[in-house]
């Protein structure tokens, strides 16, 4: 961890107080490593503009690797600008999260996730934004896609699954959900007001946090907007998100397929109870979803992983076109790559590239005759 001074910093008399931002980190067993990575992005950008309005939250999910010994020696830099609270047992992801939140104090929070790093001059963004607007709901801000076994290599989310460009203010609930509905199931892009957190978790109560399953804060910025809707959209790119996604490695022992299933059904079940399936606010947020999970190009990457079968293929098949049934491009675009078995797929993927490969030589000679 890089050592940072905190020299005072003393705010000018008259001045107005300026909001304070607690960066709010779940974590559990087995990402010390990266754990310490997200809060070395954190740290480096502590100056004398910044360190005064920042805090940082770790509530530890009963881990049993290094992550006290980590924790510990932040704490020796930053003092009482550390807040830690850990549980014994695994107590989920929704329990932690909401702890997290708990253990803050400043007007907003931004949710990142351990595996996570923020970009640099994140913060100063963030604060300056908050500077600007500190009567808004929460900001959502763009993030940057890399593998980490090749991290020279960054990916840009789709551009139809983000905002026109031009938007970035919104006052009205369903045009916000219309646009940002799948960006906001991605934790770590999160600013929130962190009283209308609060309130939004006790009007929604434990059954209705509990219906965004695997995506607890779904229901909670849902109502958070559809109370005080004033958002922001932010298309910076603030956030490193790492690819390589734990829980496909953990909970889903690389089964791609598999998770990609759960978390189809999950993003399912919670925008039909936000919406209504027959809405076109649901059709929107499981476009934009299709786009993301299942063109042709990521049903090839499923079927191309280790140890996947053609049972597999199966469960794929029936599994999205339940959830994906009722948009017409699922039929046009995606069912017919999901009928391709995955015994086939790597011919397929040859005689593409053979095709790409021979139009390529034609294009100079058409272009000079």
């Amino acid at each position: 961890m890089r050592p940072v001074a905190l020299e005072n910093d003393e705010p000018r008399a008259g001045a107005p107080r300026a909001l304070t931002l607690s960066i709010c980190i779940p974590t559990h067993d087995g990402r010390a490593r990266v754990l310490e990575r997200a809060l070395d992005s954190v740290v480096g950008q502590l100056d004398s503009g910044t360190r005064a309005r920042v805090q940082i939250c770790v509530s530890d999910n009963g881990s049993r690797d290094d992550t006290r010994a980590i924790l510990e020696r932040l704490r020796a830099i930053l003092g009482d600008a550390l807040v830690v609270h850990r549980f014994d047992v695994d107590v989920g992801f929704t329990t932690n999260l909401l702890k997290v939140v708990d253990l803050a104090d400043g007007d907003f929070c931004w949710l990142l996730g351990s595996d996570d790093t923020l970009e640099p001059d994140a913060l100063r963004t963030v604060l300056d934004l908050l500077d600007q607007e500190p009567d808004l709901t929460g900001i959502t801000v763009n993030r940057l896609n890399v593998d980490d076994a090749d991290p020279a290599v960054v990916l840009r989310d789709d551009p139809r699954v983000l905002p026109p460009p031009g938007r970035t203010c919104y006052t009205v609930a369903d045009e916000m959900f219309a646009d940002l509905a799948l960006l906001q199931d991605y934790i770590s892009t999160q600013i929130l007001n962190r009283r209308a957190w609060h309130q939004a978790v006790k009007a929604l109560g434990p059954t209705g946090v509990a219906a965004g399953r695997a995506f607890p804060h779904i229901p909670i910025i849902g109502a958070m907007v559809r109370a005080a809707p004033r958002w922001r959209w932010h298309s910076g790119r603030l956030v490193r998100h790492r690819v390589g996604v734990t829980a496909v490695e953990g909970t889903f022992s690389r089964d791609l397929a598999a998770y990609t299933i759960k978390v189809t059904a999950d993003r399912s079940a919670i925008w039909a109870a936000m919406f209504g399936v027959r809405s076109p606010l649901y059709r929107a947020a499981m476009s934009h979803a299709r786009v993301v999970q299942l063109s042709p190009a990521m049903i090839g990457h499923y079927k191309l992983q280790p140890g996947h079968t053609l049972a597999a293929d199966l469960r794929l098949l029936f599994a999205m076109t339940r959830h994906y049934r009722r948009l017409p491009e699922f039929w046009v675009q995606s069912f017919p790559a999901l009928l391709v078995p995955s015994v086939a797929v790597p011919l397929a993927v040859r005689t593409a590239q053979v095709v790409r490969d021979a139009l390529r030589r034609r294009r100079p000679s058409a272009s000079g005759s």
